[in-house]
C-alpha cells in the first residue's frame, strides 16, 4: 500500500477573492503568498492547507505527500512503467517539486515529498482545523477510478456503499480519498478539515452560526469510517465537511477485509437522514427504519457486521 498523506487541496471558483476572506474569517486560516490570482492558505506556520485559483468552480486538484524522495521516485517510477503520464513541475512560491498525474476522471493529483506540517501542531480545534483531512471526489465511472486509486496508485478499499460510494486508504486512516456516484460537473463532492474531538463540534456550530453560515448536515456519525461530522457550504458552493475520530487502521499487523454496506441513510448517518445533495449524489433511498434503534446495514462476506466488529 502506498504511504501518503493529503497534504493541501486546490479549488477553483469565479469570485476568487471573496472565497479567500471566506476561509481567513470563517475557518481560521492565514494567507500564506499570492501569485498570479492564486492564495495560498494555511495555518500561519508550515506548509499551505488550500489554494484558491480564478477560474470555473471546481476541483483544481489535491496533493499527495510521500514521507521521502525515495518512496516518491518508487511511485512515480512505477507509475512510467504502467504507462501512466508522469509531468515533473517545478513549482511556483513556497512548494516542493511535484509529480503530476490525472485519474481517469482527469482529476489533477500533485505527487511530491515531505513538507513542513508544524502549523498543524498549533491549533485551537474549536477556533481552527487542525489539518485538512480528505477529499472525496464525485464520478461516473466508478469502476475505472477506483481500479485507478488501487491497482496503479497503490491504495486500498476500506469500504464500499453498494455500486454507489467507495472509501479509500492510503495510511492508518480510514479513507483519504473516497468516491461517489454523482454527475456534479465540479468532480468535487466535499472536502474535509479535521477537528479535536466532540468538543469542537460544539464551538464550530456556534461560532458557524455566529457568522451566518448555516450547519448543512449533523451533527452526525457516518457508519463508513465511524466519524463525526458537521458539514457547511463555502461562498463558492463547495460542501465542506469538519470530521473527528475516523477509524484507523493497522495494516501492518492485521488483515482487513472491505465491508459492504447498504445504500441507506443510516450507512451515511447514522444518528439520521442524510441531505437531498447527499440523496442525488450516492443514489440509495430514505430508510424508514433510520429512527429505530436497529444498527446500520454494514456486512463482510455476507454477515451483519456488530458494533465491536466495526470499531
Amino acid at each position: 500500500m502506498i504511504q501518503a498523506r493529503l497534504s493541501h487541496v486546490g479549488l477553483r471558483a469565479p469570485e476568487a477573492g471573496p472565497l479567500q476572506r471566506f476561509y481567513q474569517d470563517v475557518v481560521g486560516m492565514s494567507l500564506h503568498e499570492e501569485f498570479e490570482g492564486t492564495s495560498r492558505l494555511g495555518w500561519g506556520l508550515g506548509h499551505h492547507a488550500l489554494e484558491i485559483s480564478p477560474g470555473e468552480a471546481g476541483l483544481d486538484h489535491f496533493a499527495l505527500e510521500l514521507p521521502d524522495l525515495a518512496q516518491l521516485d518508487v511511485l512515480t517510477g512505477r507509475l512510467e512503467r504502467l504507462g501512466v503520464a508522469v509531468a515533473e513541475e517545478q513549482s511556483v512560491g513556497d512548494h516542493p517539486t511535484t509529480f503530476g498525474v490525472e485519474d481517469p476522471d482527469g482529476n489533477r493529483i500533485e505527487l511530491h515529498g515531505w513538507v513542513d506540517r508544524s502549523g498543524e501542531r498549533v491549533a485551537d480545534a474549536g477556533r481552527r482545523p487542525v489539518r485538512v483531512h480528505h477529499v472525496t471526489l464525485a464520478t461516473r465511472s466508478m469502476a475505472s477510478m477506483v481500479d485507478f486509486y488501487v491497482e496503479v496508485l497503490g491504495f486500498r478499499v476500506s469500504d464500499r456503499m453498494e455500486d454507489k460510494f467507495t472509501w479509500l486508504r492510503c495510511n492508518r486512516e480510514h479513507h483519504t480519498v473516497a468516491i461517489v456516484e454523482s454527475d456534479d460537473p465540479r468532480r468535487l463532492d466535499h472536502y474535509a478539515f479535521e477537528l479535536g474531538g466532540w468538543e469542537d463540534f460544539k464551538t464550530w456550530c456556534d461560532e458557524l452560526a455566529a457568522r451566518n453560515v448555516p450547519v448543512r448536515w449533523g451533527p452526525g456519525r457516518h457508519g463508513p469510517g465511524n466519524n463525526l461530522f458537521i458539514f457547511f457550504d463555502d461562498d463558492a458552493g463547495f460542501h465542506v465537511e469538519l470530521s473527528s475520530e475516523l477509524e484507523r487502521y493497522w495494516d501492518d499487523v492485521a488483515d482487513y477485509t472491505p465491508r459492504l454496506w447498504k445504500a441507506e441513510a443510516r450507512t451515511t448517518n447514522l444518528w439520521g437522514s442524510k441531505p437531498d445533495w447527499r440523496e442525488r449524489a450516492s443514489g440509495g433511498k430514505e430508510d424508514p427504519a433510520t429512527q429505530s434503534s436497529g444498527g446500520p446495514g454494514a456486512t463482510q462476506e455476507g454477515d451483519l457486521l456488530s458494533e465491536g466488529a466495526r470499531r
